[in-house]
């Protein structure tokens, strides 16, 4: 009966070691399809409802840096309430520099980072999980 409660106390106050893992997911998003754009907004918020504190972050580069520009009013309200919601919103200066594109015309929610294949390939070696943005 002793080791019987011994075992017990282990079992209850030892913490878990199959704790999960915090989850963090790089979406990568390259298109200027306005669909395919919405579907990654809708997407995040279908992920945070299921796990309020997962980890994102979107790399805009290429073409879908337009939908972060300043000037853009598409996606406002969509980019401010995932803002609110700690998402990163990243955009690739060499996409900006490739279309001449001053960083300073960035949504003051967005975030410049030098390369976006080398910001995906950073959160991947960190443990992040990589989804490619589609509808």
């Amino acid at each position: 009966m002793k080791y019987l409660s011994i075992i017990a106390m282990l079992f209850f106050f030892t913490p878990s070691f199959s704790q999960e893992k915090k989850l963090s997911v790089v979406w990568d998003l390259s298109s200027t399809d306005t669909s395919e754009q919405a579907a990654v907004f809708r997407q995040i918020n279908n992920a945070l409802a299921q796990v309020p504190d997962m980890q994102i972050e979107v790399v805009f580069h290429g073409q879908a840096i337009f939908a972060m520009m300043k000037d853009s009013t598409q996606f406002d309200s969509r980019i401010k309430a995932a803002k609110e919601k700690g998402v990163t919103l990243a955009v690739c200066n060499n996409s900006l520099r490739r279309y001449k594109i001053d960083p300073s015309q960035i949504k003051g929610e967005g975030i410049v980072v030098p390369s976006a294949v080398v910001e995906m390939i950073r959160k991947q070696s960190e443990g992040w999980s990589y989804l490619k943005a589609a509808h």
